[in-house]
């Protein structure tokens, strides 16, 4: 699999993408056994801050603390389902990408498609270093805490006395690989949908160049002492090959809507809730080694939201670009039944491709700022109640 092979890899290394080429009857049981581990461990950490949040706590800043947790991990839940039970439409999704109209033509489509491979590679390891500074920070912090408070990372209740050593060690273990695989698990799913955004922007640029180097040859057709039927219709079926790739554009673009638009939705909301609970929080009185990582999860969660933010936007603006494009060639030379055809581009163009979650949520910039404000607003009516 070429095609976001390091965003797979992540899915891979916790258990929600068995490698195709693993297609045997062995390697599919130990895999799933994988798998359920994995799905465990998250449902252990969402099992433990639910029953704490129901039975135990009792003030506010305790509540502030647990549900931010709490509503994290059962993102994680959504994301995990999706990926096990929609892989089927993702790899035809990826087989699409791999087939005409898609694939690169030549060496100067190809160099486009390469540039955007990198751009993609480069976002998902710089993100998930991100990453992996700051699950590093809490694991260390929660086995030092461990160490010398004999405390658990996170709060929680158990239904068992987890005093005695082995079972200390148990809850910690498992507390803390849950905390790996749900960050992992963001960092996959979060790079997914940032890769496959930036896939289509990719077939987008492709689309252009094929739509530039088509009016130039015509020109040079047209201005040319003869014009048979051949180049005529030649000329013809390229534009209706260019159209049929601008449609094929379209339909991946709803198809990776419709993969993670409950995803996006449950992120969405989900963070704003995490965020104003987190600033809630700050305000209150705590040592410096609670503020700290609680300003790391709630940067964490901002970069999080705008990876998505951004790649919808990205996506948004090439495809409302492509009619600027269109528009700027030389079509005034071609022939009347061509500047139709281009023209049916451009009108389809002054709809932009958009990514939605129902009619509330939608990938963008502006969006993005919407929920800063929505948060704050938030913010302000916890500190007034």
């Amino acid at each position: 699999m070429d095609i976001l092979s390091f965003n797979f890899f992540l899915y891979g290394i916790c258990g929600l993408w068995r490698p195709i080429e693993w297609s045997s009857k062995y390697s599919k049981i130990l895999y799933g056994v994988f798998t359920c581990v994995t799905t465990y461990l998250v449902l252990f950490l969402v099992f433990i801050q639910l029953m704490d949040l129901i039975l135990v706590i009792d003030n506010v800043e305790d509540f502030a603390t647990n549900i931010t947790f709490l509503i994290s991990c059962t993102i994680i839940i959504f994301k995990i389902v999706t990926a096990i039970t929609r892989r089927d439409k993702i790899l035809n999704l990826i087989e699409r990408l791999q087939k005409k109209p898609c694939i690169a033509y030549n060496e100067e489509e190809n160099n486009i498609q390469i540039k955007f491979d990198r751009l993609i590679r480069s976002y998902s390891i710089n993100y998930a270093s991100m990453a992996s500074v700051s699950c590093t920070g809490v694991v260390v912090g929660g086995l030092l805490n461990s160490l010398l408070k004999h405390q658990l990372p996170f709060r929680g209740w158990v239904p068992y006395d987890y005093t005695t050593p082995l079972l200390f060690g148990i809850t910690l273990i498992q507390e803390l690989t849950g905390m790996v695989f749900c960050t992992i698990i963001n960092v996959a799913t979060e790079t997914t949908v940032l890769g496959f955004c930036l896939q289509i922007c990719a077939q987008l640029e492709i689309l252009k160049h094929r739509l530039h180097r088509m009016v130039k040859e015509a020109v040079q057709i047209s201005s040319s002492s003869g014009i048979s039927s051949d180049d005529a219709s030649n000329e013809t079926g390229r534009l209706s090959e260019h159209i049929l790739h601008h449609l094929c554009i379209i339909r991946l673009a709803k198809m990776l809507n419709n993969i993670f638009s409950q995803v996006i939705f449950v992120q969405f909301f989900g963070s704003i809730l995490v965020i104003c609970s987190s600033l809630f929080h700050l305000t209150s009185h705590m040592t410096i080694a609670d503020v700290s990582s609680l300003i790391i999860f709630t940067l964490c969660m901002f970069v999080q939201i705008f990876v998505y933010c951004w790649a919808g936007n990205e996506v948004m603006f090439q495809s409302a670009g492509l009619s600027d494009t269109v528009y700027q060639m030389n079509w005034i030379l071609m022939p009347v039944n061509k500047q139709k055809d281009l023209l049916m581009i451009m009108k389809r163009s002054t709809r932009p491709i958009k990514f939605t979650s129902s009619f509330l949520v939608s990938l963008s910039l502006e969006s993005y700022g919407n929920l800063l404000k929505a948060s704050y607003s938030a913010f302000n009516l916890l500190q007034q109640s």
